[in-house]
């Protein structure tokens, strides 16, 4: 005698009655489709650890050449790295350079550059005027 069971699910909207035969199906059919996956899964492990294997005595024997363009790599990385860096540097100082021959204004710090810059960002007059006294008394920028 076959009996009909029946699964209850509660979820956030309403509950819903599944049946048996319908989990059965969905867990058939997810059986299916995973259990493929896991053997090719595993099948591709065990061949790459297989090569691996297999390879070890060929990289145990090349590892000195291997480990020495591996420091000639790093190496060329690290010089265009510098180079890129006092490229940037000559630049700036030759920014620099044309700015003081042109007569540039006056050499200034950092935080003054500021205070000028952020000078030229305010706009709004209405903020300049409503702040005009505060600043005339030795406050803002």
């Amino acid at each position: 005698m076959a009996e009909s069971r029946e699964v209850f699910i509660s979820g956030p909207d309403h509950d819903q009655h599944v049946h048996g035969k319908s989990v059965l199906c969905a867990s058939l059919v997810g059986i299916a489709i995973g259990g493929p996956l896991l053997g090719m899964m595993g099948l591709s492990f065990l061949v790459s650890v297989t090569l691996l294997i297999v390879s070890s005595p060929l990289l145990l024997l090349s590892s000195p050449i291997l480990f020495f363009a591996g420091l000639v790599l790093v190496g060329a990385v690290a010089s265009f790295s510098v180079a890129a860096l006092m490229a940037m540097t000559g630049l700036s100082t030759l920014g620099w350079v044309v700015h003081q021959v042109r007569g540039g204004g006056r050499d200034m710090g950092f935080v003054e550059g500021l205070k000028e810059w952020a000078g030229y960002l305010q706009h709004d007059t209405s903020y300049n005027n409503r702040n005009r006294g505060w600043k005339e008394q030795g406050g803002g920028i």
